[in-house]
């Protein structure tokens, strides 16, 4: 029997989840529904349309990565290697374990659902400002948003061929391209 009330965590939670996995135009609304135990009708009480969810969901995976990953660069007790490092690797386990919601979304509504690409720039203006600030503490403020730009790039384009090749060669090569743009400033993300 389907439960009558459940938490919008539980909802975001689960919804995350199913996008992940089955893309936003293949997931319905009673594949969600049923995830959270709830009867079709019953979600509507909780998002008025499937694309409310979506943008719900964007910003709930966006507040997860500003907190636990972009959040990173911001700590001052680390250098700038040990930022870089940290924010990557953690960047890898949750793209890769879970799929990149913000990638996926990005590219399969961009053209046809208008409406969350701003929230999907967002995270990605928040991922270079990151990266930005880490390279700021070895480079100036222009080559610093540029390698940010590069970097955030060559990592979405590192974790689209990891899944599509099954292989996480790709996203370990674009870390060592990484540590190798920290080389040529004399250090070592890898320590």
């Amino acid at each position: 029997m389907p439960k009558q009330k459940v938490s919008v965590d539980y909802i975001l939670k689960q919804s995350l989840r199913l996008f992940r996995k089955k893309s936003y135009h293949n997931t319905s609304i009673a594949d969600i529904a049923e995830a959270c135990g709830l009867l079709k009708g019953s979600l509507y009480h909780y998002f008025p349309s499937k694309e409310a969810l979506m943008i719900a969901v964007i910003k709930y995976a966006h507040a997860y990565f500003n907190r636990e990953v972009f959040a990173i660069a911001y700590n001052e007790e680390l250098d700038a290697q040990q930022k870089m490092e940290q924010m990557f690797k953690k960047s890898e386990r949750a793209l890769l374990s879970d799929g990149d919601i913000m990638g996926n979304i990005g590219v399969e509504t961009a053209r046809v659902i208008p409406e969350f690409s701003e929230s999907i720039r967002d995270f990605f203006e928040d991922w270079i400002k990151a990266v930005k600030v880490i390279f700021m503490q070895i480079t100036n403020e222009e080559d610093a948003l540029r390698l940010a730009e590069q970097t955030v790039t060559e990592f979405e384009g590192a974790v689209m061929m990891s899944r599509i090749f099954k292989d996480p060669k790709f996203v370990h090569n674009a870390y060592d391209r990484l540590t190798h743009r920290f080389a040529a400033f004399g250090l070592n993300p890898q320590n």
